[in-house]
């Protein structure tokens, strides 16, 4: 059998990424996204357990034979230790080298170092709504997610805080092991979970032989640590609930425009139109109070529950914690749906693919490919602020602008901005 996914390469693609994860037992490279799957590989799991869109495209390349499990049999299936037993040894045997040797972070690990992990991991089963470890325990091991997505949590005055959702291959629990201090947070699996558990001997041998990957750890603990305090710096005198309920806090940025300002002269349309190949990512409509407008254009939120559930993993937080879409996206249009204020739109491109009824013969085909506002990174400013010629768009952080001691302003605009969206 022949698993592959169209893909082309983004020319500002991070360095880092080799491999797109996919629901079955080996990734796909990022260059060359294609791969094969042999004899007693079992693949879609994933999928069936979460009810996400698949990852990939299968096609037999040959005369197979199949058997095909329907969701409650395959849940009622790993309920059966003896069948749990034989996935895992089959996954420890197969395909545990190659996903961990996938994880970015542990690509430069030595072959031997991963066949010493391979024999010493844990392989856990999660079920959504399982908390995997609790704010306040003792960090005691390091976790590699296999399938599924994790949330991670804090206790905050009013309600638990989302900081974030991490999807397949990524890691958590370093931070504890890290400064020998309990848990942070609270991690949760919100849907079905597999996960690589590495016990915390194996995990400190890892950062002793290899020093690249601590310094990796220790930064993205750095970043984890800096992106969770600017998360919980919350405005003073402010309604906590209320301000939950808008999502402002989760913004990290805000495009406001002011309508007295305003001609409606396109500029700012236009030159995001001319900045994205022609495809916009601004549409001037959303909540309005006096001559404001807050534009429907990415948030950049803090707690992005669009990246909850892509199967395969293109939409990714930056360093700098900005929302990109990759060019692997697959145009499943999930992320456009989890988007609690509208602000992903799925653009129609044409790609050159092999005809399967003619082999040898390329045709052009039209997909989708979600697109959100990516904050113009790569410019000074972003294109809708700077060719408005009326200073009437401006991109503000909205943790700043609704300091309510210092700015009154800003209380007027954000109780306005609740009682108008109520």
């Amino acid at each position: 059998m022949k698993s592959f996914l169209n893909t082309k390469k983004s020319i500002d693609a991070p360095e880092h990424i080799k491999f797109i994860p996919i629901d079955a037992p080996v990734d796909l490279a990022y260059a060359s996204p294609m791969a094969i799957l042999n004899e007693g590989d079992l693949f879609g799991e994933m999928t069936c357990l979460s009810r996400y869109p698949r990852s990939a495209t299968v096609v037999a390349e040959n005369n197979c034979e199949m058997l095909e499990m329907l969701q409650n049999m395959l849940q009622v299936c790993q309920r059966n230790p003896a069948f749990k037993k034989r996935l895992d040894d089959t996954y420890r045997e197969r395909a545990l080298a190659n996903h961990l040797k996938a994880v970015p972070l542990l690509s430069q690990v030595s072959d031997d170092f991963i066949e010493y992990l391979r024999q010493r991991v844990e392989l856990i089963s999660v079920e959504p709504g399982t908390v995997i470890f609790k704010e306040g325990d003792a960090g005691d091991a390091f976790y590699i997610i296999r399938i599924g997505f994790v949330k991670v949590s804090k206790k905050f005055p009013g309600g638990d805080m989302v900081l974030s959702y991490l999807p397949r291959s990524s890691f958590f629990g370093e931070m504890s092991l890290l400064s020998n201090a309990p848990r942070g947070a609270t991690c949760e699996a919100i849907d079905h979970v597999e996960l690589v558990k590495i016990r915390a001997d194996d995990f400190l041998l890892l950062m002793q032989r290899f020093p690249e990957v601590a310094k990796k750890i220790q930064e993205t603990a750095t970043q984890r640590d800096t992106s969770n305090r600017y998360l919980l710096k919350v405005p003073r005198n402010t309604n906590l609930d209320d301000f939950l309920d808008q999502g402002l806090i989760q913004a990290q940025t805000l495009l406001i425009l002011d309508l007295k300002k305003c001609t409606r002269c396109d500029a700012c349309v236009d030159a995001c139109a001319d900045t994205h190949d022609g495809v916009t990512r601004l549409i001037r409509d959303g909540l309005r109070y006096e001559n404001y407008l807050v534009a429907t254009s990415c948030r950049q939120c803090m707690d992005p529950l669009c990246m909850v559930g892509c199967p395969v993993g293109s939409i990714r937080r930056k360093d700098s914690l900005e929302i990109v879409i990759e060019d692997w996206c697959i145009g499943c249009n999930l992320c456009a749906k989890n988007c609690p204020y509208g602000n992903i739109n799925m653009h129609p491109f044409e790609v050159m693919e092999e005809d399967h009824k003619n082999p040898g013969i390329m045709k052009a085909v039209t997909k989708k490919k979600a697109t959100t506002c990516d904050l113009c990174t790569d410019l000074d400013e972003p294109s809708c602020t700077y060719a408005c010629p009326h200073d009437a768009a401006h991109r503000i952080n909205p943790k700043e602008f609704f300091d309510f001691e210092k700015n009154h302003k800003g209380e007027d605009l954000l109780l306005s901005l609740l009682e108008k969206s109520q």
